[in-house]
């Protein structure tokens, strides 16, 4: 019946024997069982090199099956790319930004060659989004900064399953008690957490109508009538850590009751902390501090606007450096990210913007 409502398939011995398994396993709340699976599948991906691929190296990819070998590098990256990930050595996974520009493809049938090519390389495997990145991020620090030993690797907490790409859905007020309706909503997780991007993308008619031209727009109104306020590239960089931030307080705040009602004084207030202390702060959360340095570092360049696309390719950014080893993008942000004073190499990244370069690295760290 899940299955059935929600993909039009019929799973109908998985959905009994998943409801089954929770009706004999009561006591085990949705949360803790969905960050349980989530833990399981870390810890696999952390045995693995992560390579993220941008928008332009997924179409490329994708194109380089029709076009007859005419770019042989191409051809040679991504039949070296799906051998390692055949012997488990590899993983491209994807992040909500890759599915989103994924969806503004119009063209059914590319999308749909796309498609298959993001569920074979990242076998199935996505970041969770940007802001439940944030959440987990800020959780970690702050248990950290509170002397709580012990805790669960940031990197293992940050995968999820390619259909949780946009964040976990449960069914819920259904006409069930709750103990059946916490059945049936981990039963329903798991028929989700095992469906393939090509299905789901498929039940998707119409492209998706995204443009974020009106809001770099504004973005950059907002940064030039502030730009007397922004002295130096740190200043630019704590005005957009901090304005990214403040997105987060409920977050924070719930944080801070939490520690405090486990005995522990702690709070953060950023206007108290110096300059070393604002900088571990910020880069304890990678996600924000990522993104940060990349509108920071377009503030601070007064020769440049922000546009539409850039949104994405900081999402892209933040992803990629965060939490993988390979990041393959385009060659403008591949320059910025390089610059010394934004200080992101202690991500230990590799970025590159050439196929060929990326070839040889790969063929080099995989002999």
């Amino acid at each position: 019946m899940l299955a059935t409502t929600m993909f039009g398939g019929s799973n109908s011995s998985f959905e009994s024997s998943q409801i089954e398994f929770h009706r004999r396993n009561p006591d085990i709340p949705l949360q803790s069982y969905m960050r349980n699976k989530r833990c399981q599948l870390g810890a696999t991906v952390s045995s693995m090199q992560r390579i993220y691929l941008d928008q332009r190296f997924w179409i490329m990819f994708r194109d380089a099956p029709v076009s007859q070998g005419k770019d042989k590098v191409i051809f040679d990256l991504l039949a070296l790319l799906k051998n390692l990930v055949s012997q488990g050595k590899v993983i491209c996974p994807i992040s909500e930004s890759v599915f989103i520009e994924l969806l503004k493809q119009s063209d059914k049938s590319t999308r749909l060659a796309t498609t298959k090519l993001i569920d074979e390389l990242s076998l199935g495997i996505s970041l969770i989004s940007f802001e439940e990145r944030v959440r987990q991020e800020l959780c970690n620090s702050f248990y950290d900064r509170a002397g709580i030993t012990d805790l669960i690797p940031i990197r293992q907490l940050v995968w999820t399953k390619l259909a949780n790409v946009l964040g976990e859905a449960h069914p819920f007020n259904m006409p069930f008690s709750p103990d059946e309706e916490l059945v049936i909503q981990k039963a329903f997780s798991d028929l989700i957490w095992n469906t393939s991007l090509v299905e789901m993308v498929g039940h998707i008619d119409v492209p998706l109508q995204l443009n974020r031209e009106a809001l770099a727009t504004q973005l950059n109104a907002e940064n030039n009538a502030h730009q007397s306020m922004i002295g130096n590239y740190p200043q630019a960089f704590r005005a957009e850590f901090e304005g990214g931030l403040s997105f987060f307080q409920n977050e924070i705040s719930a944080l801070v009751k939490e520690l405090n009602e486990r005995g522990l004084d702690f709070d953060v207030k950023l206007a108290r902390l110096n300059k070393k202390e604002f900088k571990v702060f910020s880069q304890s959360i990678p996600s924000l501090y990522i993104y940060g340095v990349c509108h920071a570092a377009v503030r601070w360049n007064k020769t440049k606007n922000l546009c539409g696309n850039d949104l994405f390719d900081f999402h892209h950014a933040a992803a990629a450096l965060g939490y993988c080893d390979v990041f393959l993008t385009e060659k403008p942000l591949a320059h910025m990210l390089s610059q010394r004073h934004l200080e992101l190499s202690k991500y230990k990244c590799e970025i590159f913007w050439s196929p060929a370069s990326a070839l040889n690295w790969l063929r080099e760290n995989h002999s």
